[in-house]
C-alpha cells in the first residue's frame, strides 16, 4: 500500500494532466466526430483509461504517446459508426497515415504549433514535421488550397 502523500501526489499529477489535455483532446475529437455525445464518450473513456492505468503509464517511455493512442483508438471506434463533421477531415484520415493526418489536423486545422502538437501526441517535433511533409506530398490538392 502506498503512503498517503504518494497517492496525493499521484492524484495531483493525474489532475494536472487531465486539466491540461482535456480541452485539446476535446477539440481533436470534435474535429473527427459528428456527434457531441460521441466526443464526450471518446474523451471520457480516454481519461478513464489514463486514470485506471496511471501508475503503469508513469513508468512508460511516453505517457503522452500512450494516452494519445488511447484517444485515437476511442475516436476510431466511434467514427466507424458516425461520419466526421467535415468531409475534408475524413479525407485526411482516408488518404494519409494516422500520424500525418493527426499532424495536419492539429497544426493546420486546430492551429497548434508543431511543438505543442508533438507534446500532445508524445512525439518528437521532427516526427510531426515529417508527418506534415508526407501530407504535403500525398495530398497536394489540399496544400494548394492552403488546407495543409
Amino acid at each position: 500500500m502506498r503512503p498517503r502523500a504518494a497517492l496525493a501526489a499521484t492524484d495531483l499529477g493525474f489532475a494536472a494532466f487531465a486539466e491540461r489535455n482535456r480541452p485539446r483532446y476535446t477539440r481533436y475529437a470534435q474535429a473527427r466526430l459528428a456527434q457531441d455525445t460521441s466526443v464526450t464518450r471518446a474523451v471520457r473513456a480516454t481519461f478513464v483509461y489514463a486514470r485506471e492505468g496511471w501508475h503503469w503509464l508513469l513508468g512508460q517511455p511516453s505517457l503522452a504517446a500512450d494516452v494519445w493512442e488511447e484517444l485515437r483508438y476511442q475516436v476510431r471506434v466511434l467514427s466507424g459508426a458516425v461520419a466526421a463533421r467535415d468531409a475534408e477531415v475524413r479525407s485526411l484520415y482516408d488518404g494519409l497515415p494516422e500520424n500525418s493526418a493527426d499532424s495536419v489536423l492539429l497544426c493546420h486545422r486546430l492551429g497548434l504549433a508543431v511543438g505543442e502538437a508533438a507534446e500532445l501526441m508524445g512525439l518528437e517535433i521532427s516526427a510531426v514535421q515529417a508527418g506534415l511533409a508526407v501530407a504535403h506530398r500525398a495530398l497536394p490538392h489540399l496544400a494548394l488550397r492552403g488546407r495543409i
